[in-house]
């Protein structure tokens, strides 16, 4: 892995109708053990919402539709702790399916605002749902 480029990341973000935020508990090198949102890196040659939706269904297995990129991007040195990453999020719906943990997690749960707010979460996660005042 090349790390003196930086890497462009997802998020998705997913709201209920009982406005509870959708976190996954992740496993892995990076954060393991916290809450966050589904994420990940845009592979080569890969458009950014194809690489949202293949983020999604590999981690939770869902298909999303309703794909709104929240117009924010994050950038800032040091928000990912092995190299530089510019992250994209964006709100999504379920199409299809139930989520489920399937890679890179072990747990999937609707969160309320007041629960998240008293959690520490991923990556720069956190800031994201805020900036978008939904925490």
């Amino acid at each position: 892995m090349d790390k003196k480029r930086p890497y462009i990341g997802v998020d998705a973000i997913f709201v209920n109708s009982e406005n509870k935020i959708l976190l996954i508990h992740r496993t892995g090198k990076n954060f393991n053990g916290y809450w966050g949102l589904v994420s990940g890196m845009i592979e080569d040659k890969e458009e950014v919402k194809e690489a949202l939706k293949r983020e999604v269904l590999e981690e939770i297995g869902v298909e999303i539709g309703d794909i709104i990129y929240t117009g924010k991007y994050y950038d800032t040195y040091g928000r990912h702790p092995s190299k530089t990453v510019i992250c994209l999020p964006h709100i999504c719906t379920i199409k299809k399916g139930e989520p489920r943990p399937i890679s890179e997690c072990d747990e999937v749960k609707w969160f309320t605002k007041e629960e998240i707010n008293n959690m520490e979460l991923s990556y720069d996660h956190k800031k994201m749902l805020k900036d978008l005042n939904l925490i």
